[in-house]
């Protein structure tokens, strides 16, 4: 099934328990509300605002008739707007009044309702349209209060507490004559067609008013006559509930939807209770035992070894879709109509592919799941994503979904983030171990090439052997004096693209630091010894007659930046295990 159609089953499956709007109408922001009497006069004009959980004033959630498509035209909704329309009363510098063009959209909103209501015989309409005859801006200032309330959306409340809208009269008068039927592509019943379909909104950096997911508005998507909707045929209801579902799962604090990268990833199950899975394994938790627990439960899932009692149906169809802004419109980056055991494979191989000791994945003490979102941060200028290709995050969340290659760009991205910051801030000290990680990944999914999860003693790849014995200069200089500007920033960058021409650089530099050592005695001299131990190993190791390579194509400077993040890893560690013996009373 297409998209569209996966979501028009999921309205149809959680409408009523969510409490979803009905066809023809959609949840807004709503700020007040007009209160009319049963001839159609103003009485009051009052507030709809709630306090939101930092005690802000926000407009309530309310289900209205469908919004407008507004471009630079005046176009009124039906049975509700902004105060411009509704009042003719926007707000100027001066306070309350009218802008330029304040009194045109006023005027267009009574034009419609009266055109609309021309022949109502409901008593509760009679009085909308009478309201419509008698209502001036000139009489907000009878109504000082709702001055706070100018240019939120208001609607019509009546005597007995009604909302107009709501009402059963003004249902059958907003619902659409069926003339000119078309089979529908999403449903294959027949229907009204969707001339234009509703905005999608939530997406990061798309429009606040929302933006199309299905569009067609230049002449190149005329065919044989037929424009807009005419184009590619979907019935009002199926557009309705599509775009209702999709901006469900859009909502801020539904649980259904993360940023990656530039993308927004939206998500949902056949069974909504499967659904805090995938937001947990792509934006994580707050407890790191649930993440440890969450991890045992997808890998039993990926492994097809069910636990006892396991909650988890591994057959419960899910899909991710990712959606990215393009101008008044919404590009589709990739869509994953699958299972979780399915997704769960997926997870658990991306998982695979970048396990490396130390692991960086490290919260209280427990190792924690590696996340597609973070990575992104880490290749980005001041962990920034928004300094990032605008194709890397989905590129790789596909990659991820599909078992397909990791984007080209990706190896080139975190090389380059390593050249141009030389060391990452110590807060920051796990960024070392998840670019490692990362670049493992890349070299195992891509090149198919074998890199060492640990530290490899015995291996004998140059491009490895020389990024370890960069972290074993490193080490000696860092435990000498922590200069400002030491080895990693000077000369990280060059070592790894043109070892041949720095390295005997490094070496001369790592013999005074290594002489200074010895003369500072204690424990510095100990340190000392061990790099020069490590040194010796990793020269002796180096292949051929130990001739430096010229230069290191882009893989190889991944392996290089492995082989320095194991070994400079493995000095500290190392030193923290002796530490922990010797408060122990030694080996037992």
């Amino acid at each position: 099934m297409t998209i569209l159609q996966e979501l028009a089953v999921l309205y149809e499956r959680r409408a009523e328990d969510e409490d979803w709007p009905k066809p023809g109408f959609s949840k807004e922001k709503i700020g007040a509300f007009v209160l009319l009497d049963n001839k159609g006069s103003v009485r009051d004009i009052r507030s709809l605002m709630a306090p939101d959980d930092k005690d802000k004033l926000r407009p309530r959630l309310m289900s209205v008739p469908n919004p407008v498509k507004r471009t630079s035209g005046i176009t009124p909704n039906t049975l509700w707007d902004k105060s411009a329309y509704v009042l003719g009363i926007t707000e100027t510098e001066s306070g309350p009044g009218q802008k330029k063009r304040t009194l045109d959209e006023h005027a267009e909103f009574k034009r419609k309702h009266l055109a609309l209501l021309e022949c109502a015989d409901d008593k509760e309409l009679i009085a909308f349209r009478n309201f419509c005859y008698s209502w001036t801006p000139a009489q907000f200032v009878n109504f000082p209060d709702a001055i706070p309330l100018v240019d939120q959306n208001m609607v019509f409340m009546l005597d007995d507490g009604s909302y107009l809208h709501e009402l059963p009269a003004a249902r059958t008068l907003l619902r659409k004559n069926d003339l000119g039927e078309k089979v529908c592509l999403v449903t294959g019943q027949k229907g009204s067609v969707a001339r234009l379909h509703p905005s999608i909104k939530g997406v990061m950096d798309a429009q606040p008013t929302g933006a199309s997911l299905v569009s067609f508005n230049k002449p190149a998507d005329t065919s044989h006559g037929m424009k807009q909707g005419d184009n590619a045929p979907v019935s009002e209801e199926a557009a309705f509930a599509y775009s209702t579902a999709l901006n469900a799962m859009l909502a801020r604090g539904s649980g259904n939807s993360v940023n990656v990268g530039d993308d927004t990833v939206v998500f949902w199950a056949d069974k909504p209770e499967v659904e805090w899975t995938i937001d947990a394994l792509l934006s994580g938790v707050d407890d790191s035992a649930a993440e440890v627990e969450l991890r045992a439960q997808v890998k039993a899932i990926a492994e097809g070894k069910l636990r006892a009692n396991e909650p988890l149906d591994p057959n419960t169809r899910m899909f991710v879709l990712g959606l990215t802004p393009n101008s008044a419109r919404l590009s589709v980056r990739y869509w994953y109509p699958g299972t979780l055991r399915g997704f769960a494979m997926a997870i658990t191989e991306f998982w695979s592919d970048c396990v490396i000791k130390p692991s960086p994945f490290e919260r209280d003490g427990r190792d924690v799941l590696p996340k597609p979102r973070a990575f992104l941060s880490d290749l980005a200028v001041q962990g920034n994503t928004k300094n990032i290709s605008s194709r890397l995050g989905g590129d790789l969340m596909r990659a991820i979904l599909t078992h397909g290659r990791y984007p080209a760009t990706m190896l080139y991205s975190v090389i380059a983030r390593i050249r141009v910051e030389g060391e990452p801030e110590r807060k920051n000290r796990r960024v070392d171990g998840r670019r490692a990680a990362l670049i493992s990944a890349v070299l195992r999914r891509n090149y198919k090439q074998e890199v060492p999860m640990a530290l490899d003693e015995m291996a004998t790849d140059a491009a490895y052997l020389l990024g370890r014995l960069f972290g074993a200069y490193a080490y000696a200089e860092k435990s000498y004096q922590d200069r400002g500007a030491g080895l990693r920033q000077k000369y990280l960058a060059a070592a790894s693209a043109t070892p041949a021409r720095i390295f005997p650089v490094l070496m001369r530099g790592y013999e005074h630091n290594l002489a200074s050592l010895r003369k500072a005695g204690g424990l510095k001299a100990g340190v000392g010894v061990k790099a020069d131990q490590a040194v010796s190993a990793i020269i002796a190791r180096l292949p051929g007659n130990r001739e430096l390579p010229v230069a290191l194509p882009l893989e190889e400077q991944g392996r290089f930046f492995v082989g320095f993040y194991h070994q400079f890893s493995a000095f500290y560690t190392k030193a923290d295990n002796a530490s922990d013996t010797n408060k122990n009373g030694g080996n037992s």
